[in-house]
């Protein structure tokens, strides 16, 4: 899994850095919302923390910027805006969690966790005729279920996910098998192979990004 966060301050942006390492996930961090809203476009992140005050835009534009898009994925606003109103602004227009600086890691940790949890345990996503249900660990097509390996179920779950964005090598790598990609590559081929065999009467399909990954499109 990882978390995008948004924070311009440098020290607060290394705590919360290390609260995310620590806490086993994979991160990347930005201190401008537009570098933020540039990278969902190319992945969308399984939870995002972000301030409100910013030097280029508005938490709270930022936050309806991702809402008008991406509905699900769990936002923790981070901010030293402590007062009900800027709470109770933040969680209307779609935030899924407020926390004000300064702030325990051990909170941030448990609330991640919390968070992460959650949207893992609900996740259902349909695409054409296939669907992957993740609490499940199941795969459908046309409501036939299909038997995929783990690796395999993984590899779909990561492509459905990041529906019609490029799945990078490095990312299936990070993510299914917790490896770099200096890994042998032949595993990750072999594995698209028979997930492909596997999913053939399927729409949308996988297709190869050459040189940098796969994208499970319809186009």
């Amino acid at each position: 899994m990882i978390v995008y966060f948004l924070e311009d301050d440098p020290q607060i942006g290394y705590i919360i850095e290390k609260t995310i390492q620590n806490a086993g996930y994979q991160y990347k961090g930005f201190e401008r919302a537009e570098a933020l809203l540039k990278a969902i476009e190319r992945l969308t992140p399984d939870l995002i923390i972000m301030d409100i005050m910013l030097p280029d835009m508005s938490g709270f534009d930022c936050l309806a910027k991702i809402r008008t898009f991406y509905k699900e994925t769990p936002i923790i606003m981070l901010s030293a805006l402590g007062s009900e109103m800027d709470k109770v602004k933040a969680l209307d227009m779609g935030a899924d969690d407020y926390m004000t600086k300064p702030f325990g890691i051990l909170e941030l940790t448990s609330r991640i966790h919390a968070h992460l949890r959650k949207s893992s345990a609900k996740r259902i996503i349909h695409k054409g005729n296939l669907s992957i249900h993740r609490d499940e660990f199941k795969c459908y097509i046309n409501d036939e279920l299909i038997n995929l390996t783990s690796k395999e179920f993984e590899i779909l779950y990561l492509l459905m996910k990041n529906d019609e964005k490029i799945v990078t090598k490095e990312l299936l790598f990070n993510e299914v098998w917790q490896m770099d990609l200096s890994i042998e590559t032949r595993t990750l081929d072999m594995h698209i192979k028979s997930l492909r065999q596997k999913i053939s009467n399927a729409e949308p399909k996988i297709k190869t990004v050459r040189g940098v990954g796969y994208i499970l499109s319809s186009a």
